[in-house]
């Protein structure tokens, strides 16, 4: 009998919460909730600007790769934003290289350049940058800027035809990164 009055207290003990324990929960929860919610805001904003990033990279890779063998596409009639000066070839490759970006390609720009000869042996150096921007608001202060992407490569095929050219850089930034 006395093995049956602990089991009893011992289920007793293990019967509801009282009004106490359950106030308690409540504080605990609306003290861990915040920062969970917060750790998957940045969770969220880290993978999306990581993917736009990985994007703009590829993207500026592959117009480069095309650029320095004289495939600049077929297009030039994409948003260029304060590029009107730049020749047709120039264009073609910038809305070339903003389609294998493929974000936004009215907040992408794109810049050309060639330290030196656009011959054989030359260089050409292909940047773009796109906003850097929280897609759930949350690190909205902390993501003001922009994402960029500069890629350097040799010239393979004559580029006579390419001239250097540039759109206007985004609001708060500039091109000197990319010189």
């Amino acid at each position: 009998m006395e093995g049956e009055s602990q089991v009893l207290e011992s289920g007793d003990n293990a019967g509801p919460h009282t009004k106490n324990e359950e106030g308690a929960s409540a504080v605990e929860m609306a003290l861990v909730l915040p920062a969970l919610v917060l750790i998957l805001a940045g969770i969220i904003d880290f993978g999306l600007v990581f993917n736009d990033l990985m994007a703009l990279r590829q993207g500026v890779g592959a117009g480069v790769r095309q650029g320095v063998v004289a495939q600049a596409g077929t297009s030039s009639t994409c948003t260029l934003t304060g590029a009107a000066a730049a020749n047709t070839e120039t264009k073609k490759l910038m809305c070339l290289t903003k389609s294998l970006v493929a974000l936004d390609e009215t907040d992408t720009r794109t810049m050309i350049s060639f330290p030196g000869s656009r011959t054989k042996g030359g260089s050409m150096i292909l940047c773009a940058q796109t906003p850097l921007e929280s897609a759930t608001t949350v690190f909205d202060p902390l993501l003001d800027g922009a994402l960029k992407a500069k890629v350097h490569m040799r010239i393979e095929q004559d580029l006579s035809s390419f001239g250097s050219a540039s759109e206007s850089a985004l609001a708060d930034s500039d091109w000197s990164w990319c010189v």
